[in-house]
């Protein structure tokens, strides 16, 4: 395996001294930034050289690009000034405990029909072609291409004595071609006109695809794409042609998937001159023929870096499968910010989910957030994970995704209610109540108890995790994220990158203009949580202890005591949450303390403004960034890889470790073809005469 390394100056080290994740800053430039200046005691000195194959590195590759006149707009669908919609429309919604999304409408496929006539421009001689070739299937008859030159081709009728005949010309030199002679007439018999679903080829579904919806990854899927030509074409194409034809569609529109990744590493360059202390990595291998062929790539914005920093040290990370031709899998690192909304750090395209992509995209994040005891990483069972995170993250406390557990309890045991009692020890505060739980989970299932008590309850309960979880006990922020990376899962590499690169620009920009007009001294969700803990508390009675320390007492008389100096209470909401329960805010009117004085610096708005300080920008256009000859004279070759046989898959695909659901099969009683009956005595059968 070889690397590619092209850095521009020495790097530096910036050592942890105090024990905090957020005290460490590795960085690929030899200049620091203000903000990752080194602390009093810490030590500052060349980094050691690189890992093998991690580079900021690139291939400078162009191609010629024609742009085809698009039709308008179907008229189902809503068009607006993009001057008139707000960034907060492209943001995703805060997520506390958990969230719903909604399934956009298909729209109808609309064809233009529009027939040849003389003077009609196309933007080349294939569009021409294929221009021709829908009206033909539109109007259901099949056509041949009887002459061809240079600049001009002449098709006629699939009957030779049929005299609808077109002439296309090129115009001049400039390869737009125009309809010179036309007759439309047909004089041939209708048996001679049904071969026109022959015309139905990929590469013309393709251009239908592409012209109708702009951008294929927001189109109807391929089982959908039958349906709509079936109806709208009267053409029966099999699903691996409409498969086809959306992956036609992808490269008319985004270009081919081999190029892109002959461009990734130019486009990374590009990227990193208009957005400082943006950090990126290309792994690559060199195949039995010598050519150095793409491994693994690695993105993380410096906007993103910087406001991690103002975040709580919770790390989810996970995985979603890419469906483009080069297939692969999208690694992805997040948190959640003060206002509980999903806040990406880094990206990272590897060839599957084992130990190796897991350690080398882990060893990429260590340098942004060092391991340390207050750092606390989520994600599902992955047995990758887990050796990746030991080797990586060895401090760093590791969770269980409770949702991806839930879903294995319900595939092993069919007790009813199992998997509610497995969530409801899950997310308890006290000891007392999880003990009261789990004893349930014992009584209902004792297989269950055992398998869970394997897995140690260190790892999916908020009472004994031995860190700091806060409200976030599954990786549904992570799920939020590839939901709304999932348009962009089919498009080749650098597509999809600058579709991350616009999708953050986009709520960065939402969520600076939400939080520097927010006037609250908390973020607006946790004031919600507050108002919450406000109302389950009314009525309760509270009686001094001693200093900063209560003693309160519920409507059913459950006794709670609260210390304020220590921000604690017996009830653990508030240890836990880092958000003040009912009982402390009582506490705290009886002695006039500020409730925002309880609340956690990071749930703050100045931490929330902070947090989006970063501008992230689009790359640098072409030529206007010098690109070192090391990296433009570079070739990375797409990895080898084969499609596999069969219908691709657009479900979601279980994670390692995650037991998928039994199928359900449905029962069909055996019954006598003759009496209907239940055939048991189909000898005795009496057929009437």
């Amino acid at each position: 395996m070889a690397g590619i390394s092209v850095p521009k100056t020495a790097p530096h080290i910036i050592h942890c001294t105090t024990g905090d994740a957020f005290d460490h800053t590795v960085l690929v430039s030899g200049e620091l930034p203000p903000y990752c200046k080194p602390e009093l005691g810490s030590s500052s000195r060349n980094c050691p050289p690189p890992p093998r194959g991690s580079a900021s590195a690139g291939a400078s590759r162009t191609r010629a690009h024609q742009d085809q006149i698009r039709p308008p707009t179907p008229p189902s669908r809503e068009t607006r000034p993009l001057s008139e919609i707000s960034d907060e429309e492209f943001d995703v919604p805060p997520l506390f405990d958990d969230t719903l999304y909604e399934a956009e409408d298909v729209p109808n496929l609309d064809i233009d029909d529009d027939e040849p006539y003389v003077g009609k421009l196309y933007a080349s001689k294939q569009d021409c072609q294929i221009g021709i070739a829908i009206y033909a299937i539109k109007e259901q008859f099949h056509f041949r291409q009887t002459r061809t030159s240079r600049h001009s081709f002449v098709l006629s009728c699939h009957d030779t004595r049929c005299d609808w005949r077109i002439l296309a010309k090129e115009l001049t030199t400039c390869g737009y071609y125009t309809i010179n002679k036309c007759q439309l007439n047909h004089t041939c018999d209708m048996d001679t006109r049904r071969l026109y679903k022959k015309r139905a080829t990929a590469k013309v579904l393709g251009h239908i695809y592409r012209s109708k919806y702009g951008d294929p990854t927001d189109a109807p899927k391929a089982v959908q794409l039958q349906q709509l030509i079936l109806e709208d074409l009267r053409v029966s194409a099999s699903y691996m042609k409409c498969h086809r034809a959306k992956g036609i569609a992808l490269d008319l529109t985004h270009g081919n998937a081999e190029e892109s990744f002959l461009n990734i590493a130019d486009y990374f360059e590009r990227l990193k001159a208009t957005n400082p202390d943006t950090i990126t990595a290309i792994e690559t291998e060199i195949d039995d023929d010598g050519a150095t062929r793409f491994l693994y790539a690695f993105l993380a914005f410096g906007a993103s870096i910087k406001g991690f920093r103002r975040l709580r040290p919770v790390l989810i990370i996970d995985g979603t499968h890419l469906s483009g031709k080069y297939k692969g899998v999208l690694l992805t690192a997040s948190s959640q910010d003060g206002n509980f909304q999903v806040f990406p750090l880094a990206f990272t395209v590897v060839d599957g989910e084992t130990e190796e992509a897991w350690t080398w995209f882990l060893s990429k994040v260590e340098r942004i957030i060092a391991d340390a005891n207050t750092l606390t990483i989520i994600s599902d069972r992955h047995a990758s994970i887990v050796k990746a995170k030991s080797l990586v993250f060895p401090k760093a406390h590791h969770g269980a995704c409770i949702v991806h557990l839930m879903r294995n309890v319900v595939s092993r045991y069919k007790s009813k209610g199992l998997a509610k009692m497995v969530c409801e020890a899950a997310f308890s505060f006290r000891r007392s109540d999880f003990d009261k739980n789990f004893d349930k989970i014992k009584i209902a299932n004792a297989a269950c108890f055992k398998y869970l008590e394997d897995i140690g309850t260190a790892k999916w309960t908020r009472t004994y995790f031995q860190g700091n979880r806060y409200n976030l006990l599954t990786s549904n922020v992570a799920e939020q994220l590839n939901n709304a990376i999932s348009k962009s899962r089919a498009s080749p590499i650098v597509e999809m990158f600058m579709f991350i690169q616009r999708m953050l620009t986009r709520w960065f920009s939402a969520r600076r203009t939400k939080s520097s007009k927010h006037r609250g001294l908390v973020t607006p969700e946790v004031d919600k949580v507050i108002q919450t803990h406000i109302r389950l508390t009314k009525g309760s009675k509270i009686y001094p202890s001693r200093d900063w320390s209560f003693s309160v007492r519920g409507l059913f008389g459950h006794g709670n005591t609260v210390h304020l100096d220590t921000k604690a209470c017996t009830c653990q909401v508030f240890q836990k949450l880092k958000i003040p329960c009912g009982h402390a805010l009582l506490a705290a009117d009886s002695v006039g303390l500020p409730y925002n004085q309880l609340v956690g610096e990071f749930y703050k708005t100045k931490y929330w403004i902070e947090t989006y300080a970063g501008v992230i920008y689009p790359e640098a256009p072409v030529g206007d960034h010098s690109i070192p000859p090391e990296i433009a004279d570079l070739t990375i070759y797409p990895p080898k890889t084969r499609r596999p046989s069969g219908r691709p898959r657009e479900c979601r695909i279980p994670s390692t470790g995650e037991i998928p659901p039994a199928k359900k099969t449905k029962t069909v009683p055996n019954k006598c073809t003759r009496c209907g009956g239940t055939g048991h005595n189909r000898t005795r059968c009496i057929v009437p005469l």
